[in-house]
């Protein structure tokens, strides 16, 4: 069973330009966050789908509770309006002050990752670390990042439709062969 992991800030939700550490560690920062609304039309598409198509869908997101101590409620609060039809188990929140993602994951899983565990972000790093653990990474590119195209592999784009998004991470799965631009379905 292939398995999506997706992140929250800066792929579900949008991540705010310009915002330092001071911004983060406000009251509401986290819970005011517009959601990236193609890619959540998307997730949402795939999680009423999900048992049909054979894949699991998590939200896998950090959270900092020394640094950002909003951040654990303030999430679980924009999961719950924007993704309500997600499971608690679900949605998993890793303490980044202790833990990267991949980690996080391995032992939840009590072994190591493969190319069926795929992590959808924005953030290079995450991506890196998630494909040195065995995993498959995919660059989500929104408003604000990807400025050097230095990530290569998989990718998704805000400029998709949620239509769009749904079928390449079909076509990741091997579930829907993509028809190729300007061919006829």
């Amino acid at each position: 069973m292939k398995k999506f992991f997706f992140d929250m800030d800066g792929v579900l939700a949008e991540y705010k330009k310009g915002c330092d550490e001071s911004d983060l560690a406000k009251k509401g920062y986290f819970r005011n966050l517009a959601p990236e609304s193609n890619m959540v039309k998307a997730l949402k598409m795939l999680l009423d789908n999900s048992e049909q198509l054979g894949i699991r869908l998590c939200v896998l997101t950090k959270v900092y509770p020394s640094q950002f101590p909003c951040s654990l409620r303030e999430k679980e609060e924009w999961r719950r309006e924007f993704l309500p039809d997600l499971f608690d188990s679900e949605f998993i929140m890793v303490n980044g002050e202790a833990f990267e993602k991949s980690e996080a994951v391995t032992a939840l899983l009590g072994a190591g990752l493969n190319e069926d565990y795929f992590l959808i972000d924005d953030y290079n790093q995450n991506l890196a670390e998630w494909a040195a653990a065995g995993g498959t990474p995919v660059k989500y590119v929104n408003a604000i990042n990807d400025t050097h195209r230095s990530f290569v592999g998989h990718r998704l784009s805000y400029r998709m439709s949620a239509e769009e998004i749904y079928n390449a991470i079909l076509a990741m799965a091997g579930i829907l062969t993509p028809t190729p631009v300007g061919a006829a379905a």
